[in-house]
């Protein structure tokens, strides 16, 4: 009786042993989500303002240069984050805010779209609620080298401020930026009985073609195997791997989580909110959306921040981060047609919800096919489809009622800005390249054209006001 007892007792206990060790491989799978994004338990403080930087700069005399060469903008922007900080820190002590009309020489930054000031002045750490009551978002920051005053632009309204700030330093980067744009622009392009005179190059040229690729190479298995491994961390051994059709390779965990890589090279991945329950303000959610880039594939050289917008998933509230970047020394434009981004990174509390990445690079390897060709100018392109864009323009049912030559005088007297870009088609797998193109940009339209054939490639809507989505 008593050896039984024993005997039972052995084998409860070999019962309890098997399921405890079953645990480890088993009961893994409701696992700790905070593996799966590292970011949960710990926020790196990273460096920011060369994420947060403008996409071009401005100096004005008697007309407005516009600039997007990478070195002088950087340099500008060196200067001009010392008085963003005087702002945030001085605006609600020294003076009022109030709306103004800007004139005379000066020198301006420009973000791509209207940043929260709520995101700038958490990065200084700081959080300066008068001024945000009065400028929610700044689209572009400007000094007057006359009078010595900033302005501050919302994307709307304008407004005026007296502060102490580096007023010496701001007229030496107006200098130097007056004497690079001077040399480099040496004609005016003026087609409109009443548009502005807007200073252009007669000496572009441009690579022809620009041949890339994607960063990520879908035939390189070894390197997109580590990319997945890196995600899903000790997870990945129970992770499903399918290749549709389309040879778009998709990594599942439970629904939960997905990856998945296309063949032309763009990421995206996907995680389920069910376990976010924190919420997190946008300067968190940002430093969460930068240490998770820095941790799946880096921060891409020449990459900025484009855009900041707020969503709502499943009743939850989230923050949405838009990066563009540049190549070659100047923008890329990406066709309407896709809407592609260059990253986007989606948060909702502590947790990255959704990651897009779709970044080019030359392709060494065809750098020798890549000539500098002789582009036409402005004013060749704009003669030769002055009449084919102004028939686009009266397709939209609102415009229809107006008159051919009507619409043209309107187009030609709303063209606000000329520059040299690279187009990215995107979206093919083979024989990918950029294209060189010129960029009118009007009130409301862009229009982009081939700068060496001079055809029209696309028209594209140009967002007004403020555009920006924060609640």
């Amino acid at each position: 009786m008593y050896k039984e007892k024993i005997k039972n007792l052995v084998l409860i206990l070999l019962v309890f042993i098997a399921i405890y060790s079953s645990s480890f491989i088993w009961l893994d799978l409701s696992f700790d989500f905070t593996r799966l994004n590292p970011i949960d338990n710990e926020i790196e403080e990273v460096y920011l303002w060369d994420k947060i930087k403008p996409s071009k700069v401005s100096v004005t005399d008697r007309y407005e240069y516009i600039i997007y060469d990478p070195s002088i903008n950087m340099t500008v922007w060196d200067v001009f984050r010392d008085t963003l900080f005087d702002i945030f820190r001085y605006a609600y002590v020294e003076g009022d805010i109030q709306e103004a009309s800007i004139q005379g020489n000066t020198i301006r930054i420009y973000f791509d779209n209207a940043m929260p000031s709520e995101l700038l002045s958490e990065s200084f750490g700081m959080n300066n609620n008068r001024f945000q009551s009065f400028v929610d978002r700044i689209r572009w920051i400007a000094f007057n080298v006359d009078n010595g005053k900033l302005y501050v632009n919302n994307g709307t309204n304008t407004y005026g401020l007296e502060i102490s700030t580096n007023n010496q330093e701001l007229e030496v980067a107006y200098k130097n930026a007056i004497d690079y744009a001077s040399n480099k622009y040496d004609i005016l392009f003026n087609m409109g009985k009443n548009a502005p005179y807007i200073p252009v190059s007669t000496e572009e040229t441009a690579l022809n073609p620009v041949f890339i690729k994607s960063e990520i190479d879908i035939e390189d298995t070894g390197n997109i195997e580590s990319i997945a491994k890196n995600y899903f961390k000790d997870s990945f051994d129970y992770v499903r791997t399918t290749i549709d059709s389309s040879r778009t390779i998709n990594y599942i965990y439970r629904n939960e989580k997905v990856l998945r890589l296309y063949e032309e090279g763009l990421l995206e991945f996907y995680d389920s909110i069910e376990s976010t329950l924190d919420d997190s303000s946008m300067y968190r959610s940002f430093l969460i959306a930068i240490n998770f880039i820095d941790d799946f594939l880096g921060f891409p050289e020449n990459a900025y921040l484009s855009q900041v917008t707020t969503f709502i998933e499943d009743g939850k509230y989230g923050y949405r981060f838009l990066f563009n970047h540049s190549l070659l020394e100047r923008p890329v434009v990406f066709s309407q047609v896709r809407d592609e981004k260059a990253i986007q990174v989606d948060v909702i509390g502590s947790k990255v919800v959704f990651y897009q990445r779709f970044i080019r690079v030359v392709d060494e390897l065809m750098e020798t096919e890549m000539i500098e060709v002789s582009v036409l100018t402005p004013q060749e392109i704009m003669e030769n489809n002055i009449d084919f864009i102004a028939e686009l323009y009266l397709e939209s049912p609102e415009n229809q009622y107006l008159e051919h030559d009507e619409v043209k005088e309107r187009i030609l007297n709303g063209i606000q800005e000329i520059y040299l870009a690279y187009f990215d088609p995107s979206r093919r797998s083979r024989d990918q390249l950029m294209r060189s193109v010129w960029v009118f940009k009007t009130t409301n339209r862009s229009y982009v054209f081939n700068a060496i054939t001079g055809a029209i490639i696309e028209e594209q809507k140009v967002a007004q006001g403020v555009e920006d989505g924060l609640e």
